[in-house]
């Protein structure tokens, strides 16, 4: 009966994974999973960053394209300013048709909403003239940091500076 001691020892050796081995690879799993979850996370907020900026580009350039579709309030000096505040008052010129004057307080109260729903309760929007070149300037609040965007724009010609 020798060989069933030599088979009983080996047998001993290998007996396979001990409980704190599982534990330790858990462990490092664990700790790749929670990483995986913070890189997913980092890219959400990124992206949403992202999405922000482009939004800000897209409402400059809206702006912009509807001050040129109304060249006499353009002369006018109907666009020179955005009022404070919330937008409101404004017409429908969707409903009715509209002057030049209507329809540039409805354009800027529009873009002024579309502002609002974009980029958040805290965007405001500005523009300024030093002829002929106008500066669209968007402010909004990302990740609790004031952000700043200025487009120029020379209406005079066909496209953005």
């Amino acid at each position: 009966m020798p060989n069933a001691n030599v088979f009983s020892a080996t047998r001993r050796k290998h007996g396979g994974f001990s409980l704190i081995e599982v534990l330790v690879a858990l462990f490092v799993l664990s700790i790749g999973l929670l990483g995986l979850a913070a890189l997913q996370t980092t890219g959400l907020r990124f992206n949403h960053q992202s999405y922000q900026r482009t939004q800000a580009v897209m409402l400059s350039y809206d702006i912009i394209d509807r001050i040129r579709a109304n060249p006499v309030a353009l002369q006018a000096g109907d666009y020179d300013t955005v009022p404070a505040g919330p937008p409101g008052g404004y017409p429908d010129c969707i409903a009715a048709t509209c002057t030049p004057t209507e329809m540039a307080a409805y354009d800027i109260g529009t873009w002024k909403d579309a502002l609002i729903d974009q980029l958040g309760p805290s965007a405001d929007a500005q523009i300024s003239t030093v002829a002929p070149v106008r500066t669209i300037t968007i402010t909004w609040t990302e990740n609790d940091l004031a952000m700043r965007m200025d487009i120029e724009a020379d209406l005079t010609k066909t496209s953005a500076i």
